[in-house]
């Protein structure tokens, strides 16, 4: 519960309003779940700031959004940040205040995450590091540099980070140890902020977005892009069957409104599934039994190139 009136009420703002004219800050915000976040801020009255590494699709996103803000009356700024450095996520930060400094970061969405890694047992050590550089210290990176002064204001204000089912089921190969430190990361900042901002964390199924070749963008520390073929197919079954990102945007300033702490954002084609994971997880921890995932049909067929694709939506 609040400690104080600015805070958020049971993890909860029900009037969005109360964001309104304040920035909202998301990485990865130049596609996918990123974009639709930045789309859902500035129609909620933000200021919005595309933080992302991929410079092109920056310039990309903040041209196609770059009426909807007008019509808003708020501004779209773009800044291109690697989120497993400290000092970029730093720079950021110095970016966003000098942009706006009348206006506080009322928003928080980290949200940049990669794919990849392998099975834990061959997984190499730079694997591991570019995993987890984004997919935890990526977020642990952006909790540092803005919470403790959205925390110490007088306006409210809400932190978001996207994990994935992965975070929440029997976890499978790097990708899925990087989701459980997310969901965990997110549930001790809700303890340590006491109320005074909300604090969520989604956990989506299949959504149609390019994380299966995120590896496109890999750092030269880690070893640098590596390169797909223009033609990937499992990027093309993810495009085709996973849901729109928009879906998991609505999700998440639904949980802001309700404080909902866990966002199973489930894909109509799969109801149920992510509740499922998470229930056989459980059982399995506290019955004394073994890890397991159940299967999916729905996922099954993302993989499996002989089912036959979807319609277009």
């Amino acid at each position: 519960m609040a400690t104080d009136e600015h805070g958020a009420q049971n993890n909860a703002h029900p009037d969005l309003g109360v964001l309104a004219g304040g920035v909202a800050v998301v990485t990865g915000g130049a596609s996918g779940i990123g974009f639709a976040l930045v789309e859902k801020a500035i129609a909620s009255g933000l200021h919005a700031v595309i933080a992302d590494i991929e410079a092109s699709a920056i310039d990309h996103a903040e041209s196609r959004l770059a009426d909807a803000a007008s019509a808003a009356g708020v501004e779209v700024f773009g800044h291109r940040v690697d989120v497993s450095s400290e000092a970029d996520v730093l720079d950021l930060e110095a970016a966003v205040s000098a942009r706006f400094p009348d206006s506080p970061v009322s928003l928080l969405c980290c949200n940049a995450g990669v794919g990849g890694g392998g099975p834990v047992s061959r997984a190499s050590d730079i694997d591991w590091d570019f995993v987890l550089g984004v997919n935890v210290k990526g977020v642990a990176n952006c909790v540092r540099a803005f919470v403790p002064k959205m925390a110490a204001g007088d306006a409210p204000g809400s932190v978001m980070a996207t994990s994935s089912q992965d975070g929440l089921c029997a976890a499978q190969g790097v990708y899925g140890v990087s989701k459980h430190a997310c969901v965990a990361l997110m549930e001790a900042l809700y303890q340590e902020l006491r109320g005074r901002l909300s604090v969520h964390v989604l956990c989506p199924n299949v959504v149609a977005t390019n994380i299966v070749t995120s590896e496109r963008n890999r750092p030269e520390r880690f070893g640098g892009p590596r390169r797909t073929s223009a033609a990937n197919p499992v990027l093309e079954r993810f495009k085709a069957f996973g849901m729109c990102p928009s879906r998991c945007a609505d999700l998440v300033f639904d949980a802001i409104r309700t404080g909902t702490f866990y966002i199973m954002a489930e894909s109509d084609d799969d109801p149920g599934y992510v509740r499922l994971e998470a229930e056989t997880r459980m059982k399995a921890i506290l019955e004394d039994g073994l890890p397991y995932r159940p299967r999916s049909a729905y996922i099954a067929s993302v993989f499996n190139p002989r089912t036959p694709m979807p319609p277009k939506r």
